[in-house]
């Protein structure tokens, strides 16, 4: 089973000053409507008016820094951190909406969430989400801890029961500084700490048995422990470095759950696209509309350790083709550790119709010699990935949206058609009703979950609730 996240790309909102800032910086300087500037004016009044333009160039620039949503961002349409903007906010790497984005997604808009001002730029904070399902998914629901070690048969489904139960989805802490290298070298890191149902997806289970948060004693029933990111990142100018243990920038969904519209997951996001990675990965902000990822990593899944020799270059583009589309490419190519040799390659398009609806529309295609058949040990050897959303914003605190997949792994076809809203009746609160229908006639279901034979043939509902701080 083969996991991942980004949001990142990522999304969020930021808090902004008014008109009253930029008065007390006139005043400073000593420019009030005292001084007469007439046609007759002196050297006073040329004096004042250079204070008032530099003033409202520095009031200016102070509103852009602290907008999160910027053309160069990443976050997508449709998460729950959406505020109108197109794409992630702030970081392109923001694999969680926690990385940058507030509203929704573990990080609020400034300070340090709860725990009040840490100063220089430190931020504290977490989110907690509490979930309901009444069966099996097929992705994240149902599964369990897994039974073998990398992927051995069985991984996929796990004899752990996780449905029809109100489960601690994810509990997760995390401390952050992002690297600012707009006025000079500029260092920061992150820390991120996972429980919950969900623990095992964003553990580094491409790793060999024992190794970081992986088959370590970090399980304990069907909730686990997981440390899905601890990197440093360097910047300079335009360009910013991780390194370390972070999110994948591949695909569109992410394993922080309030970084996606739905709680369930895609099936082409839980089966042929990775979670994590170690290793280093770069931004470049080529210019206003572009922006370019490349690095390199121990192989799919891995946390400080390498399994198999795995080696891949990660990376792509982010290209905004206009104020309302933008363009997406992200592959993960070479030896993929415990995925063999091979690559995944995923691009979607986000689009913006208008101020109420938007779009989401994407392609993975997964190419390896693993060897495996999915049907049978749940891990896809070969597959390929369409993938569709809608979301309609009724009011500022309802959102509906729908999600249509078509996944073929291995030769044989999967459908998912989900539906859900999310209601918003507090800042930092999200909740997410949905209902989701499966459908394979043609699937063998001999690695379904126990007591779900037709696991794929059937029908879901769900419902949770997200708090951040």
């Amino acid at each position: 089973m083969i996991r991942r996240s980004w949001k990142s790309f990522l999304t969020g909102m930021a808090l902004v000053g008014g008109m009253t800032a930029a008065t007390a910086v006139y005043a400073a300087d000593g420019c009030g409507t005292s001084v007469g500037c007439g046609a007759s004016a002196g050297p006073d009044c040329k004096q004042c008016e250079q204070i008032f333009a530099d003033a409202g160039s520095k009031l200016t620039d102070q509103l852009a820094g602290m907008s999160c949503c910027d053309a160069g961002s990443c976050c997508a349409p449709g998460s729950v951190c959406d505020s109108g903007c197109t794409n992630t906010c702030g970081d392109a790497l923001a694999a969680s909406c926690g990385e940058g984005c507030g509203d929704g997604c573990g990080e609020v808009a400034d300070g340090c969430g709860l725990f009040g001002d840490c100063g220089h730029g430190i931020t504290l904070g977490g989110w907690t989400q509490f979930g309901y399902q009444d069966g099996p998914d097929g992705a994240f629901t149902g599964n369990g801890a897994f039974n073998d070690v990398n992927f051995g048969p069985g991984a996929g489904y796990g004899n752990a029961k996780e449905w029809n139960n109100v489960n601690l989805n994810q509990q997760a802490l995390y401390i952050n500084k992002t690297a600012d290298g707009s006025n000079g070298l500029g260092f920061g890191f992150r820390a991120e700490l996972m429980y919950g149902v969900d623990g095992n997806e964003a553990q580094s289970f491409g790793n060999n048995a024992g190794r970081w948060d992986y088959l370590n004693g970090f399980d304990h029933g069907i909730y686990e422990w997981a440390l899905p990111q601890l990197y440093a990142e360097a910047a300079l100018g335009d360009l910013s470095v991780k390194i370390g243990h972070f999110y994948t920038p591949v695909g569109y969904e992410v394993i922080p759950s309030g970084g996606n519209f739905f709680l369930s997951r895609q099936l082409t996001f839980y089966n042929s696209e990775p979670f994590t990675h170690t290793g280093a990965l770069g931004t470049y902000k080529a210019g206003d509309n572009l922006q370019v990822l490349g690095g390199w990593a121990a192989g799919m899944d891995t946390g400080f350790d390498r399994l198999n020799e795995g080696s891949v270059f990660v990376g792509g583009f982010i290209y905004n083709v206009s104020e309302s589309t933008a363009l997406t490419y992200m592959t993960c190519t070479g030896n993929m550790g415990a995925r063999g040799d091979g690559s995944i390659n995923s691009i979607f398009l986000t689009q913006t119709w208008s101020e109420k609806i938007s779009s989401v529309h994407q392609l993975d295609v997964l190419g390896s010699n693993l060897g495996s058949d999915f049907a049978t040990t749940g891990t896809a050897d070969n597959s390929t990935g369409q993938i569709n959303y809608l979301f309609y914003t009724i009011n500022d605190k309802l959102k509906a949206g729908i999600r249509q997949e078509w996944f073929k792994a291995d030769g044989t076809s999967y459908n998912t058609l989900t539906y859900g809203v999310n209601i918003k009746p507090m800042e930092n609160l999200t909740i997410r009703p949905e209902y989701r229908q499966m459908w394979a006639p043609g699937a063998q279901n001999s690695a379904a979950a126990p007591g779900h034979d037709d696991l794929f043939n059937s029908n879901v509902f769900g419902i949770d609730a997200i708090i951040t701080y």
